[in-house]
């Protein structure tokens, strides 16, 4: 196995670890109602996912490599509107984004270690769309490295 497989396995399964954590948490704490509370299942088995897509990786099966694309898949875009925001990542994130209002500007920014999940009706009172550029770089190495 590559040792960039090895990262993207070890950036989803600390990343899925972290999530499950922190969502674990947030649902013993409670204080959300029914719709927070559905959105923050979504959340726990999204970081589920990128674990069982992580480790299945590291043991180098070939369903790890199309689960680990379809996860970093699913952190790649960053939306926020009006009316829907989205954004997921595990692990790590180099977001770029784009704010659409009065004036346009661009934002590069990174974290590390680092989980989150956003998902919306509603948003920013301005556009804001963009990408993470590490989810789309490790998509490219998943995609198209040889193990």
């Amino acid at each position: 196995m590559s040792i960039l497989f090895r990262l993207v396995a070890i950036l989803e399964i600390a990343g899925g670890f972290y999530g499950l954590a922190t969502a674990c948490k947030r649902l013993l704490l409670g204080g959300f109602g029914g719709s927070g509370a559905l959105l923050l299942v979504v959340g726990l088995v999204l970081s589920a996912l990128a674990l069982v897509a992580g480790v299945m990786l590291m043991e180098n099966q070939a369903q790890g490599a199309r689960l680990s694309r379809i996860v970093q898949a699913l952190q790649i875009p960053l939306i926020g509107t009006p009316w829907l925001s989205y954004a997921w990542h595990v692990g790590a994130t180099v977001p770029l984004s784009i704010a659409f209002g009065r004036s346009v500007s661009a934002d590069l920014d990174w974290a590390i270690p680092s989980a989150g999940w956003r998902f919306a009706l509603a948003g920013p009172s301005t556009v804001h769309l963009g990408v993470n550029l590490l989810a789309l770089t490790l998509w490219l190495v998943l995609r198209f490295a040889r193990r």
